[in-house]
């Protein structure tokens, strides 16, 4: 009966999670990387099999059958390889930007709790 009574306890917990991650609530650390990954990856692939796809029909309607669709998958393997270089290119810029930041907040904090040398020597 404890059994049951804890995994009744326990289940709420795991649905608020997946409802809260369903409405766009992100978790962080390992979690949120393989999440950003795995959906990059899909992405990915679904555009590349969508071009893959429209090239093929394409070709079949006007009887060129390659040329269109090797065309579109190359056309749409540069830009989804634009877009995550673009993307971690964003993210990089902002880890830095929050990196100096918090050099600085460091380094104004040091600041505030010892003098520099040197200026209240003569006071």
């Amino acid at each position: 009966m404890t059994d049951s009574h804890a995994s009744a306890t326990a289940r709420p917990r795991n649905v608020t999670a997946r409802v809260a991650r369903l409405l766009g609530a992100r978790p962080d650390g390992p979690q949120r990387n393989m999440d950003e990954g795995l959906g990059q990856g899909m992405e990915m692939a679904l555009t590349l099999v969508v071009f893959l796809g429209l090239g093929w029909l394409l070709d079949a309607w006007i009887g060129i059958f390659p040329i269109l669709t090797i065309s579109l998958v190359v056309f749409a393997s540069i830009g989804t390889g634009v877009k995550m270089w673009i993307g971690y290119d964003a993210r990089m810029r902002r880890l830095e930007a929050e990196r100096q930041a918090a050099r600085t907040q460091h380094q104004d904090g040091t600041q505030h709790q010892s003098p520099e040398p040197g200026k209240n020597a003569g006071a």
